[in-house]
C-alpha cells in the first residue's frame, strides 16, 4: 500500500456543502465499512480503543467515593467522544486515499486544523460541563447536601428513594444535551478534518444532514447507544473494538452524507 501524503483540502464558503439523502438502512452498512476499516489496521484503532478505555476507567476511579458524580463524569466523557475520535477519522481517511495509516501524519493533520478543532472542542466541552454541573445541582437538591451518606449512595444505585420527578428531569435534560451533541457534531469533526471547515459552517452542516435523513440518523443513534451500552457493560473493555468501529463508521457516514 502506498504511503504518499494525504492532501490537505479546504472548504470554500458554506455553500460547497451539500447534502445527500440516505436510506434508513445505510447505518448498517456504516458499522460493517467500520468493522473492514478496522480489520485493515487494528493495532492502530484498538490503540484508540485501548486509550477512550483507558480514559473511562481513569474516569471511574477518580470518581469511586463520589458515586453520584460517577455517571455524570463518564458521560461527559462520552459527550467528547466524536472528538475523541478525531485520529480514527484521519486513520480511515488515509486509508480511504490508498495511504498507509501514519500516526505521524495523523497528528501533523489535526494540528494542521487545531484551530477548528479547539473552537468545536471548546463547543462540546461546555455542553460536558453543562451537564456535570446540572448533575451536580439535581443531586444536591435530591439529597440536600454534596456529600450524600452511604445510605444514600445505595439508595442512589439502586434507584430506591429517588424522587420520580428529579430522576425524570434528570434523565431529560441528559438526553436533550446528548441530542444536541449528536444532532451537531454527527458529522462534523470529520469535515473539519477533511476540509478544515470553520465550526459554524460543520456544526450547520451536520445538523442539515440529520434533519434530510432522521430516519437514518434515527437508527444511527440507536446503534451508537446500544454498542456504548455493551462497552460500559463489559466495564469498558468492550469500548477497546466498539469505540474504533463507531469512530470508523462515523468517517464512512460522513463520507456518504456530505458531497
Amino acid at each position: 500500500m502506498g504511503t504518499h501524503a494525504i492532501r490537505h483540502s479546504h472548504t470554500q464558503g458554506p455553500d460547497v456543502t451539500q447534502v445527500r439523502h440516505v436510506d434508513i438502512t445505510e447505518p448498517l452498512e456504516w458499522l460493517g465499512k467500520g468493522i473492514r476499516t478496522l480489520a485493515k489496521s487494528p493495532l492502530h484503532g484498538l490503540a484508540y480503543g485501548a486509550l477512550f478505555a483507558a480514559a473511562c476507567w481513569v474516569t471511574l476511579w477518580l470518581t469511586w467515593s463520589l458515586p453520584w458524580f460517577s455517571i455524570a463524569f463518564l458521560t461527559g466523557l462520552m459527550l467528547l467522544g466524536p472528538f475523541l475520535a478525531a485520529g480514527l477519522y484521519v486513520a480511515a481517511r488515509q486509508q480511504e486515499v490508498g495511504a498507509s495509516v501514519s500516526i505521524r501524519q495523523s497528528l501533523e493533520l489535526i494540528w494542521d486544523r487545531r484551530t477548528n478543532l479547539s473552537l468545536f472542542v471548546l463547543f462540546l466541552g461546555l455542553i460536558a460541563a453543562a451537564w456535570v454541573r446540572l448533575s451536580a445541582l439535581l443531586f444536591a437538591i435530591q439529597f440536600n447536601t454534596l456529600s450524600p451518606s452511604l445510605d444514600r449512595d445505595q439508595s442512589l444505585l439502586t434507584l430506591q428513594g429517588f424522587d420520580p420527578l428529579t430522576a425524570a428531569f434528570f434523565l431529560g435534560i441528559g438526553l436533550i444535551l446528548a441530542a444536541t451533541v449528536f444532532i451537531t457534531s454527527a458529522v462534523a469533526i470529520p469535515m473539519i478534518l477533511d476540509r478544515d471547515a470553520g465550526p459554524i459552517t460543520a456544526i450547520q452542516a451536520s445538523a442539515r444532514a440529520f434533519k434530510e435523513n432522521w430516519p437514518a440518523m434515527l437508527l444511527w443513534a440507536a446503534l451508537i447507544v446500544a454498542l456504548s451500552g455493551i462497552g460500559i457493560l463489559t466495564f469498558f473493555v468492550g469500548m477497546i473494538v466498539v469505540f474504533p468501529v463507531l469512530g470508523y463508521a462515523t468517517w464512512h457516514s460522513y463520507r456518504r452524507m456530505l458531497a
